[in-house]
């Protein structure tokens, strides 16, 4: 089990913390979100009213321009021309003058008018507003009155440029006082741009110190828990794969100490009946020697004995044959069992002498074994693992697969030239393997024995052919009865 961390934090304090970071930061970026877009409208607002003053501007010096040449111009469509464009400057100039101050044509440029500006406009001295509308006044007498009349009152055209330009002076005024306020409004938003980059700071700078900074340390040491874990559980998977390799090796020993039983009780059979063949040799001759001694010898007699003496000895013969043949074969069993270099063998041999070390097994369960091999098949490796393959299939047909008595077991060896692989067919007529348990056969110690298994039988098997072998094993469960195997391998073992 896992440690508690070192900080103490769990993860219902952190995530708490973690939510009061992410409202700090959405309430900072909420705030500077909405003074940006009042800055922006502010903005757009300064905009607006410095094009409003600066058409002002230009419609008091184009009225100003109107005036001189109205009174320069001695041309009477000339005139009439300019006393016209006089008359729609003055006209212009009023509406646009009335937008500036009307209070609702002011909020559509965007916000109300400055006190500044409107101080320019109505306070004394200046008064602007009463200044544009005498102007206005004076621009309309001017557009209406002949060039006699102008003449006859020259203070009209005198006070009217006094007047152009003390308006230019004072809108310019208006403008300057907008372009002052943008720039105040700018720099504001400098200062508050910086303070939310600092706040913004700070609270990145909260989240790693107490958030993330504990989020690493646990991280960091449960890290470090599990790579314990982890080299404890590498420690105890040795430990299990030793313990699997010394049970394989038991298995395989048990699987010899079978081999030995059934070849001892094999061997007892023809000694057995060659001790009593000699004894009834020594019978016999004893007869003879009896019948020679004596006075009268029945030449019949002798006859029966010296035929009963060469039948016996021919029986001990032939079970000393066997048992010489037992013996060659177990010797050479052990020596594969125990030894490590390659060497040739034939296959089919091979396949036969296993099955016939087995044969007191096979008897007990009444189960012939049918085996199909090509008798040229030659091999070059080590005949041990070909035996205990064999052997470990027959067990387990004659354990789990035969559970009554009588059976046909098949052996079938091909060479497929193609692949250049050994293939071997392994078939009983038994009970067979149900599908739901077909994927877990090989695994070790996986028995449907309750007692007296040990569940490495079909794991040696798929080791020897996946491993030792370097090929590959299968079960079929398509079956109609039994069990089947197939397993190939490379032809050089």
């Amino acid at each position: 089990m896992f440690k508690s961390r070192p900080d103490n934090l769990s993860l219902k304090t952190l995530t708490a913390r973690y939510v009061v970071a992410l409202g700090l930061l959405a309430v900072t970026t909420t705030a500077s979100m909405f003074y940006l877009q009042k800055v922006i409208s502010e903005q757009k607002y300064h905009s607006n009213l410095i094009a409003q003053a600066s058409k002002e501007q230009f419609l008091v010096k184009e009225i100003e321009l109107y005036h001189l040449g109205l009174i320069a111009s001695q041309d009477k469509e000339r005139q009439i021309s300019f006393r016209r464009k006089l008359s729609d400057a003055a006209s212009d100039l009023e509406s646009n003058h009335n937008v500036l101050l009307d209070r609702e044509e002011s909020n559509n440029l965007g916000g109300e008018i400055l006190p500044s500006v409107r101080a320019i406009y109505f306070d004394d001295p200046i008064q602007l507003n009463r200044q544009i509308s005498d102007y206005i006044d004076l621009a309309r007498t001017l557009s209406t009155s002949t060039n006699e009349q102008i003449t006859n009152q020259p203070i009209l055209s005198s006070n009217f440029v006094e007047l152009s330009k003390t308006l230019l002076k004072y809108t310019k005024q208006v403008v300057e006082a907008h372009i002052i306020q943008s720039q105040r409004a700018l720099e504001r938003t400098r200062l508050v741009e910086t303070l939310l980059w600092i706040l913004s700071l700070i609270a990145l700078a909260l989240i790693g110190v107490f958030i993330f900074r504990p989020l690493m340390n646990t991280i960091t040491y449960q890290f470090k828990d599990l790579r314990k874990q982890r080299s404890i559980l590498e420690e105890n998977l040795l430990a299990l794969k030793t313990t699997q390799n010394e049970l394989v090796k038991t298995q395989k020993i048990a699987s010899l100490g079978r081999m030995v039983s059934g070849f001892s009780h094999e061997l007892s059979t023809p000694i057995g009946i060659a001790v009593s063949a000699v004894s009834q040799i020594e019978d016999a001759a004893n007869r003879i020697n009896h019948d020679l001694e004596a006075e009268s010898s029945n030449i019949e007699s002798i006859k029966g004995h010296s035929t009963m003496l060469r039948e016996t000895a021919t029986l001990a013969s032939r079970n000393l044959s066997r048992a010489g043949r037992l013996m060659e074969n177990f010797k050479q069993t052990s020596i594969d069992c125990h030894s490590d270099r390659s060497r040739d063998f034939d296959l089919k041999k091979l396949t036969e002498d296993t099955i016939y070390t087995l044969s007191h097994q096979l008897k007990q369960k009444s189960v012939a074994v049918e085996i199909e091999c090509p008798t040229s098949l030659s091999l070059n490796g080590k005949p041990s693992l070909i035996e205990q393959l064999i052997t470990n299939l027959v067990t387990n047909s004659l354990s789990h697969g035969c559970p009554q008595d009588g059976g046909i077991i098949l052996i079938e060896w091909k060479y497929i030239g193609s692949e250049n692989v050994i293939s071997l067919r392994y078939k009983d007529d038994g009970v067979g393997i149900s599908s739901s348990i077909s994927d877990k056969i090989f695994e070790p110690f996986f028995t449907t024995k309750r007692t007296g298994g040990s569940g490495l039988g079909l794991y040696i098997c798929h080791s020897i052919a996946t491993e030792d072998l370097k090929g590959k094993i299968s079960c079929n469960t398509d079956t109609i009865q039994g069990a089947e195997f197939n397993i190939q391998f490379p032809l050089q073992i």
